[in-house]
């Protein structure tokens, strides 16, 4: 019988420690092309590689599932490997003043949140206890998607002024909007995970 793909994925996983999967190589692809976008998001090029490389966060646990590839290297990166993306475009996004700098900052504060919660997790549990959920992707998507917006905003506003200022303010409604329903939940739900983790052996 002939090996499928599915299996052979599989084996590269295992092989490689889980350092290796379609979601790890999407990851290092995306990677890439954040960090070669950001400094350009104020530009039509720059924006059209930059959005799909900071959305590619939202694909690759299901990628993972589907191929059967879900590893612990992969969760790693999935979980904490977005926030160097989302900073370097925080970083551009407010240094080119390409949307509201309240609205980077809450998005900015929002991660670092995430991120402290995560790395007391990783210190304090033998087994990490927080894992990004369906709640915490839907955090991420919508405030990310809110400040992309504003940036699509400002990058249309000398052509489509009326068109910009719409966009603008979707922008501003899916970014704190997203913060109050799920960013403050998960944020709450990892420190609680984190908490009540096994801890480490004394």
């Amino acid at each position: 019988m002939a090996e499928t793909s599915g299996s052979t994925l599989q084996r590269l996983a295992a092989a490689t420690g889980g350092g290796v999967t379609p979601a790890t190589r999407l990851d290092v692809v995306a990677g890439a092309g954040a960090w070669w976008a950001g400094p350009r998001l104020g530009t039509w090029k720059g924006y059209g590689v930059g959005a799909p490389s900071y959305f590619a966060d939202l694909a690759d646990g299901m990628i993972a599932r589907r191929t059967g590839t879900v590893t612990r290297v992969g969760e790693i990166m999935d979980h904490v490997g977005a926030k160097p993306k989302i900073f370097w475009a925080a970083w551009h996004i407010w240094r080119l003043r390409l949307a509201d700098r309240p609205l980077i900052a809450t998005v900015a504060v929002y991660n670092v949140a995430n991120g402290v919660v995560t790395g007391y997790d990783l210190i304090r549990n033998a087994e990490p206890a927080v894992f990004p959920d369906r709640r915490a992707k839907w955090a991420m998507m919508t405030t990310a998607v809110g400040m992309g917006i504003q940036v699509a905003a400002t990058n249309a506003e000398r052509t489509h002024p009326r068109l910009a200022r719409v966009l603008h303010a979707c922008g501003a409604i899916s970014t704190y909007g997203g913060v109050a329903v799920f960013g403050i939940p998960t944020t709450m739900g990892y420190w609680r995970a984190a908490r009540n983790g096994p801890g480490r052996p004394r």
